[in-house]
């Protein structure tokens, strides 16, 4: 049998158990961490999504509640006009009037059909607005024919719809003043209920800009606002290209990745979607004005969302990884540190496989499973020495008995020999004998007419005692027959 090296040994076991307790732990660790990560993603997702819903609804409320003081007083001012169509001569007051208890407003403007009052010329238009450095002064230009206004939106678009109307944001240099502002404007109608002109007031669009790039639920978000036409009015970027070219391949094209968040914004849906921008995962979150029928959305990066999940996913990877590290590093530790006996018994079985009987092992005060099992090695080593001594005891007393017996059979064997011999001695005295008798009986009966009684009877001795000489050595020879009979039974 191959012997096992002290590394092949430990190796096999330790590394084994290190696998097992690692993978096990591993898988613990995963599920666990999937689970947690899974619920800690949505509930972030849910909180930024409400988060970012709360914000849209707050500033809209806010923007709508100054839209509808705006239709309100806009409204009420038509009523008044409306009723005051035959006295042109006091629209500047009106003007003044409205500006001066609608802070919200800043500028008005009461536009006629042409024709309506020829006393006037061909257009007659009354504008009010505040004064660009005095806000409580209220300046007002009554136009006598010389501007022609019916081209501008803020008037044709209130006729052409024929009814109220906020009018998308536009820049008005109409009156020596450049400024971004958008109206809401009202046709005019006569006691015959015919189109005689528009009511239209402006608002400027800083205040709404300002509030609504200040929107920042997230570090690295910004607000943006598309108009009913599905442009952007309203951008952290003056230039406005990326952004305005993003939406308009959104709005032509159907495959692409915002055209449903492009749609929605424009009809005036509520919800959210996740886009690419610029290379980026980003999240908008629409909501719609339900005034002027804008929309208003919040572009997130999705690292401002899960930025701080990712990063705390991250170092929970890396502690995950440390800690299953040093948790096979502790098991390898603590494993080899316990097996260590366990190797010094490998070590010491093998050697009595060689043949080293008579290795040390020592008495383990351990009350573990490698403790009993040290134990009971060395019981089992004490009792195989034990039965080996036996075994040589009996070995030596079994040559020392193997040793009597080959001299005994040696000594057998020369009596035996001597037996032969002895036998062979007295089968030649017989023979001798046997001969002699068988020479004198002939000699006696060739020469008995010859022979007196004196040699008859020498001749009758002479054969007697060979007889009695031949009848001991039979019975010599009978008595060894049966001892050596005796001997083999």
């Amino acid at each position: 049998m191959k012997r096992l090296t002290e590394k092949q040994s430990r190796h096999s076991l330790t590394t084994q158990i290190v696998l097992w307790v690692v993978g096990f732990v591993s898988v613990l660790f995963i599920t666990a961490l999937f689970i947690m990560f899974y619920h800690a993603r949505q509930s972030i997702y849910q909180e930024a999504m409400e988060k970012a819903r709360q914000t849209l609804r707050t500033t809209e409320l806010r923007i709508d509640n100054t839209l509808s003081e705006v239709e309100t007083a806009t409204r009420s001012m038509h009523w008044t006009v409306e009723k005051c169509l035959n006295r042109p001569e006091i629209m500047d007051s009106l003007c003044r009037q409205l500006l001066k208890v609608n802070p919200h407003i800043q500028s008005c403007v009461i536009a006629f059909e042409p024709g309506v009052y020829p006393q006037y010329g061909i257009y007659y238009e009354v504008y009010a607005h505040r004064n660009s450095t005095d806000s409580t002064q209220i300046d007002v230009v009554i136009n006598g024919g010389k501007n022609i206004y019916t081209r501008e939106k803020w008037y044709f678009i209130p006729l052409h719809h024929e009814k109220p109307i906020w009018i998308d944001p536009y820049v008005d240099v109409e009156h020596g003043e450049t400024s971004i502002i958008t109206s809401y404007g009202m046709p005019l109608h006569n006691k015959e209920g015919e189109l005689v002109g528009v009511l239209s007031t402006q608002i400027s669009m800083k205040w709404f800009a300002d509030l609504v790039l200040s929107l920042r639920p997230f570090p690295n978000s910004h607000a943006l606002v598309m108009g009913t036409d599905g442009h952007l009015i309203i951008h952290p970027d003056s230039t406005l290209k990326e952004h305005e070219a993003f939406f308009t391949e959104a709005f032509n094209n159907p495959n692409s990745d915002g055209h449903l968040a492009a749609m929605s914004m424009k009809t005036g849906h509520v919800g959210h979607s996740e886009i690419h921008m610029d290379g980026k995962q980003e999240f908008i979150f629409y909501h719609p004005f339900e005034n002027a029928g804008w929309s208003v959305a919040i572009v997130c990066p999705e690292s401002d969302i899960f930025g701080s999940y990712n990063s705390l996913q991250r170092l929970t990877l890396i502690i995950s990884l440390s800690g299953l590290l040093l948790i096979a590093l502790f098991c390898l530790f603590i494993s080899h540190l316990q097996l260590k006996p366990l190797q010094r018994l490998v070590d010491k079985a093998q050697g009595m496989a060689e043949g080293q009987l008579d290795v040390h092992v020592e008495e383990s005060h351990r009350t573990d499973e490698i403790g009993y099992l040290q134990n009971t090695f060395l019981q089992m080593q004490q009792s195989i020495s034990k039965h080996i001594a036996d075994i040589t005891h009996l070995t030596d007393v079994l040559r020392q008995r193997n040793e009597d017996l080959k001299l005994a059979y040696e000594q057998a064997r020369e009596a035996d020999r001597m037996k032969d011999a002895v036998i062979l001695n007295m089968s030649d005295r017989m023979e001798q004998s046997v001969k002699t008798i068988h020479a004198t009986v002939s000699d006696f009966r060739q020469h008995v007419s010859d022979m007196d009684a004196k040699e008859c009877r020498q001749m009758a001795d002479k054969i007697q005692k060979h007889t009695e000489i031949t009848t001991e050595l039979l019975g010599n020879l009978l008595s060894i027959a049966d001892r050596k009979e005796e001997e083999s039974l």
